[in-house]
């Protein structure tokens, strides 16, 4: 297993990006974002998709100096424009903005529209919780998910994330998309030659498959717990594309980040927020959180259980190990970081244990 410094990754990343033309501030939130969501454990969504984000910019099929404008711009909400920007730069943003918005009127709206790929949901909803709010993340994806009944690609998987502060400097947070499984699993187990679960995506008749082989040109995946997956999956486009008046997944206005390489993303992402402080008194959503997490841990075991786990939890344990013993990188992660340092020429340090 190779490994790499938290820090070195982020360096790394950062400089890529700047060696492709793009903004030193906007490529320092990129290299933050992906590196942080890589120590998280969420390596499908971390510094894997840089080469990626790269190939795409360099076939238009991004903005690499798109900067987001407002559409609308009021107390409680906004609306802005990414320009086919890459999305981790407006929807930091966009988080930021609605954490200050929240702070002044308890609860705020943002969101982006005409935007690409943001990574994991996971990174901006803890945005929010780093400020001691309750910050939820949402956006909706490329149609690449069926719904009870069908037999192809109908909505997009579109992912949430929650996170509230905890009283020990991490927070709870949970981030999920609405199929049983993230679609760059399915293509990753396709490259792999491995076979898959049946729970995980439909063949192009319409019935569940262990082949990912003829993914994703057939078939789609599976929403999670059936009807209730879709029904979240149509809440989240309805607070993202429909809401911004930006792309809807099942409209067609939306196509993958990655296998339409030369085309706009177009997707929409949003953030929420709500400044607990206004509701409860300052500090009192800490210890309440708290005593949520201890009671849960408290919870009787079953039998040959040693613990129970909150969410957020087994990813901040990671994120710990990753600060203090260096990130293990997967090789697929290691592939791609690798391909990407030998065609820019800028050293990729990592090291072996």
């Amino acid at each position: 297993m190779s490994y790499i410094k938290l820090n070195d990754l982020k360096s790394f990343c950062e400089k890529a990006l700047v060696h492709e033309g793009m903004r030193q501030d906007d490529a320092k939130i990129c290299a933050e974002v992906l590196a942080t969501t890589d120590a998280y454990g969420t390596h499908s969504h971390g510094t894997k998709n840089l080469h990626n984000y790269i190939r795409k910019f360099r076939v238009g099929g991004a903005d690499i100096k798109a900067e987001a404008t407002f559409e609308k711009d009021k107390p409680a909400f906004a609306v802005l424009d990414a320009h086919n920007g890459l999305g981790i730069i407006p929807a930091y943003h966009a988080m930021e903005l609605a954490c200050e918005k929240a702070s002044q009127t308890g609860i705020a709206i943002t969101i982006v529209k005409n935007s690409n790929h943001y990574g994991a949901s996971g990174y901006y909803a803890n945005i929010a919780a780093k400020r001691g709010m309750i910050g939820i993340a949402l956006c909706n994806v490329d149609p690449n998910m069926s719904v009870p009944g069908s037999r192809g690609k109908v909505i997009g998987n579109n992912p949430i994330a929650y996170a509230a502060p905890l009283g020990n400097g991490h927070s709870l947070f949970l981030d999920i998309a609405m199929s049983n499984v993230a679609s760059l699993k399915v293509v990753q187990a396709r490259k792999d030659g491995r076979s898959i679960p049946d729970t995980w995506i439909i063949d192009k008749d319409g019935h569940p498959t262990t082949d990912p082989s003829h993914y994703p040109e057939e078939g789609a995946m599976q929403p999670m717990a059936a009807h209730k997956g879709y029904g979240l999956a149509i809440l989240i486009e309805l607070l993202s594309g429909v809401l911004s008046g930006g792309g809807m997944s099942m409209a067609g206005d939306i196509v993958s980040w990655v296998f339409s390489l030369t085309e706009p993303n177009n997707v929409s992402q949003t953030a929420i927020v709500i400044d607990a402080e206004q509701f409860l008194g300052e500090g009192v959503l800490e210890e309440r959180m708290q005593l949520m997490a201890d009671k849960l841990h408290q919870t009787p075991l079953a039998v040959g259980v040693d613990r129970v786990y909150i969410p957020g939890e087994m990813e901040w344990a990671r994120y710990d190990k990753a600060i203090a013993d260096g990130l293990a990188l997967p090789a697929e992660v290691l592939e791609s970081l690798t391909a990407l340092s030998e065609e820019t020429g800028i050293p990729l340090p990592v090291f072996d244990k």
